[in-house]
């Protein structure tokens, strides 16, 4: 029987912690103030209620959106979000209320639901910003099969161009593929082609782009003409890689077909590879949103730290510690490799890699310090000072 009511009794203390463990809002204090007008204080009360609730969303709003994108969109923002608050408090509960001469004060502490905030920013076209607008370059590899009852094959260049149309229509920021076509060696391209994430990083920084699409597509007759017409059944296949380039992390691999029905196999396989490339631009779409969702809504992201330059491993060992025990956000580090005064960490860190650097280049370590050498939105660069 005791064992019952024991039971019992740690199932009731799990029920009233079960809110706070579920919650994926943000707690938040504010303060709201309201004038009493014509000695109205319900009115005032309530206007004061309001004004805390809206510095509550204001101030999650600010955890998401840097100062200069807050400032830059604020008028977009109140209208479309500071003017509806309700819709993103979860709850909140008063901590104080007082009537301080003509003016009413009430202090609370809110839950403020993120996921609806994220999802109203993003659909504001705001995520490109929060990402400082990454450039996207798209270099597919294209051939249409059995051109005109023969066995050859030709460029067209269809899915490229549905891509890249697709990214514009989103809000991307799309490097032009005729530029990059044109300034690429063939060795460098076919390796782009094949999926490399290496060679695809590399020529997206050579072209300014944070972001790789690169892939293959192509069409093929399905079999003989439709009966009793000269009508074809077209297939197509469009495959690609998303790659960051900084890293050379893949962000996503997909793959997508279309058929169509058409008496001119070029225009067939080409409307095929449309069909194919639409889909797969949403798909792909999709999920570099939600990759840039995780990295800029406050959970925490993988940033590359690399640092050259080491003369001992104690060396590395400060700046672990440093990292670890001292930079607020730093969720955990994992060390890669230490090889020739060369190491890699990879540091899951809630905030701007920059703001690595920043720490790093104006701490003070025993007789060394460090360098920012290329800061990027995924990786930084730090070299080894010795102090004399």
């Amino acid at each position: 029987m005791k064992k019952l009511i024991l039971t019992f009794v740690c199932f009731i203390v799990m029920l009233g912690s079960l809110p706070s463990i579920i919650s994926a809002g943000e707690v938040i204090i504010a303060e709201g103030v309201a004038v009493i007008v014509e000695n109205n204080i319900p009115g005032a009360r309530d206007k004061a209620l309001d004004d805390a609730l809206r510095k509550a969303v204001e101030q999650a709003v600010g955890t998401l959106v840097s100062s200069d994108t807050m400032a830059e969109n604020y008028k977009v923002i109140h209208d479309r979000i500071l003017a509806q608050t309700t819709g993103y408090i979860e709850r909140y509960k008063i901590l104080s209320e007082t009537q301080d001469g003509e003016l009413y004060r009430i202090k609370l502490q809110a839950e403020v639901g993120k996921d609806n905030l994220t999802n109203d920013l993003r659909a504001m076209g705001l995520l490109h910003l929060f990402k400082e607008k990454p450039k996207v370059m798209v270099i597919i590899d294209e051939k249409v099969g059995g051109l005109y009852g023969t066995t050859g094959w030709e460029e067209v260049g269809q899915a490229e161009s549905t891509i890249m149309e697709k990214l514009l229509n989103a809000g991307f920021n799309v490097v032009d593929s005729q530029t990059v076509r044109a300034n690429i060696t063939r060795e460098k391209a076919l390796r782009l082609l094949e999926g490399d994430p290496d060679a695809a990083a590399a020529a997206g920084l050579q072209h300014g782009a944070q972001v790789v699409i690169t892939g293959k597509s192509f069409s093929k007759n399905a079999g003989e003409k439709l009966y009793g017409t000269q009508m074809q059944s077209i297939q197509s296949t469009v495959q690609a890689r998303v790659i960051r380039t900084d890293d050379a992390k893949i962000i996503s691999s997909r793959s997508e077909t279309g058929r169509k029905v058409h008496i001119d196999e070029l225009q067939g396989g080409a409307l095929a590879i449309k069909e194919a490339s639409e889909k797969l631009s949403d798909v792909l779409i999709a999920d570099i949103l939600s990759q840039w969702k995780k990295e800029v809504y406050g959970r925490s992201q993988e940033i590359q730290v690399i640092i050259t330059g080491l003369e001992s491993y104690k060396q590395l060992s400060n700046v672990k510690n440093f990292l670890e025990k001292e930079m607020q956000g730093v969720k955990a580090i994992h060390q890669r490799s230490f090889t020739d005064g060369v190491a890699e960490l990879m540091v899951e860190y809630s905030g701007k890699s920059g703001n690595i650097a920043d720490e790093l280049a104006n701490r003070k370590f025993t007789g060394f310090r460090l360098e920012p050498t290329n800061v990027t939105q995924n990786r930084v660069d730090i070299k080894v000072i010795m102090k004399k």
